[in-house]
């Protein structure tokens, strides 16, 4: 019996330290695999964010800098709204929804633009006339409206900083 116990504590002290190195090393393999997922989702994540901005800006630019109709319009939305869906996984939804508002009050301020005739109005300007009053609600309205694309437009960058520069774990 005291030659078994001799033998015997031996093996059952190397089957649990064995036993523990197994647990260890799995348990460190597995963060491993959970930190290499977590990275590739960041990864992924802010690849969305920085096209979805990229999306927005041409939109912006495109209708900032030349006609573009209504038909047309409606396609670049329908092109930006098709990547949000098809990248649901990656972005919040209130970036989501940012981004759509975004798109409208550009719209907007665009066509307020395009239906303001500002050589008529430099010309009763520099008359001295009397401004008429759709000339001032006109350059109200665009005021106001470009500042509402400029504020949008600034949380957009604020909130896509955030995930471009994130280091943090996946939200």
């Amino acid at each position: 019996m005291n030659d078994i116990l001799k033998n015997a504590i031996p093996a059952l002290i190397a089957l649990v330290g064995t036993v523990l190195a197994i647990l260890i090393g799995y348990r460190q393999w597995k963060r491993q695999q959970d930190a290499a997922r977590v990275s590739e989702f960041r990864t992924e994540k802010q690849k969305t964010y920085k096209e979805l901005w990229e999306k927005l800006e041409d939109v912006h630019v495109r209708l900032r800098t030349g006609s573009v109709e209504g038909g047309e319009f409606h396609s670049l939305v329908r092109d930006v709204n098709s990547y949000i869906l098809k990248r649901g996984l990656y972005l919040e939804g209130d970036d989501q929804a940012l981004a759509n508002q975004y798109l409208s009050k550009v719209c907007e301020f665009t066509s307020l633009v395009a239906s303001c005739d500002s050589a008529d109005a430099k010309e009763i300007v520099q008359s001295t006339a009397i401004i008429p009053p759709e000339v001032i609600q006109s350059v109200r309205e665009l005021d106001k409206i470009q500042t509402e694309v400029s504020q949008i437009r600034e949380e957009i960058i604020v909130r896509y900083r955030k995930v471009l520069t994130s280091s943090n774990s996946a939200e």
